[in-house]
């Protein structure tokens, strides 16, 4: 089952991420305003629809809005499709925004 992360979690994840140890962020909201640096966005409807090739042992990080219903979906429809380090990022996008206007200095950068 996938556990739950808080924004400066992801946001050091995003920091220490290496080819060796990659780190897929996945945007599941329908409507897309802003997003974290680097992230996919395929909606929520549409996670099931194909076949992903992301490293199936990457920590994958998934968020909706608030970090409820979305990404506790996409998070078990991607742990179905063989990913091993699923995450769910804890309060979604309103937590990452809130956080980072608390840390500007650590905004990732908007590399995929």
């Amino acid at each position: 089952m996938a556990d739950t992360i808080s924004a400066s979690d992801l946001a050091q994840l995003l920091k220490n991420a290496k080819p060796q140890h990659p780190v897929v962020v996945i945007d599941v909201r329908l409507g897309q305003v802003g997003a974290i640096p680097g992230a996919y966005h395929v909606p929520v409807t549409d996670l099931e629809d194909k076949e992903w090739h992301w490293d199936p042992e990457a920590d994958v990080v998934v968020y909706c809005q608030l970090g409820k219903g979305g990404s506790d979906y996409a998070a078990e429809v991607l742990e179905e499709q063989g990913y091993h380090k699923v995450h769910k990022l804890g309060g979604g996008f309103n937590a990452w925004e809130a956080w980072m206007q608390e840390h500007p200095e650590d905004i990732p950068p908007k590399e995929k």
